[in-house]
């Protein structure tokens, strides 16, 4: 479970939110209303005034991203010059760890990755899928979906695949969207605003 509870002033804006996130998480809100700064809060991007992250019932409010056992996912996140293949285990070969290769073929299938070259020559959304398996073989703890769901074709059906592969491997998921309706997709859904979070379902 990913817990926290975090203050942090961002100039005129002020980040005063809460949440328990078990299994799959949706942190619902409007732009603006401080999903990304939360996000990076518990990634440990952002420092916080006062508040605390727990992962797994690890307090790691004061450790560096790189020791969180977390990985943060946004659009943006992948590395063009690297093959599909390549860049799938790049975040497991990171920590060290071996990923067999019957299991990168399987998470392909669920996740419908078909495609194969530099990943800097794929569509958004296709980069976008290549990145979110690439977190799911590095095991981490949690993982941290920022709108990288957005832009995926049939998102709905990936996400709910998604979600099911994560929970198979003992991960908790929390993804934010702009739509209150995605909360259909998680088990817990957050409603955001102004910097606040609240309890919907």
């Amino acid at each position: 479970m990913i817990k926290a509870a975090v203050r942090s002033r961002l100039g005129q804006f002020q980040l005063t939110a809460s949440l328990e996130g078990s299994g799959v998480t949706c942190v619902a809100g409007k732009n603006g209303v401080g999903k990304t700064s939360l996000m990076k809060a518990l990634a440990g991007f952002l420092r916080i005034d006062e508040g605390y992250v727990t992962v797994g019932g690890v307090n790691v409010t004061h450790l560096p991203a790189e020791k969180r056992n977390v990985v943060m996912v946004t659009p943006t996140s992948f590395f063009p010059h690297l093959d599909v293949d390549s860049h799938l285990t790049w975040g497991a070969r990171l920590k060290g760890s071996y990923v067999r290769r019957e299991e990168v073929s399987r998470v392909k299938s669920e996740l419908g990755i078909d495609f194969g070259g530099k990943v800097r020559s794929l569509s958004l959304g296709m980069r976008e899928r290549v990145a979110l398996a690439t977190a799911l073989l590095a095991s981490p703890k949690g993982i941290l979906v920022d709108e990288a769901f957005a832009s995926l074709y049939g998102r709905d059906d990936f996400i709910v695949s998604y979600g099911r592969l994560v929970r198979d491997a003992n991960i908790d998921l929390i993804f934010t969207s702009q739509s209150e309706e995605d909360g259909k997709l998680a088990e817990r859904l957050y409603i955001m605003n102004n910097g606040m979070t609240g309890l919907a379902l």
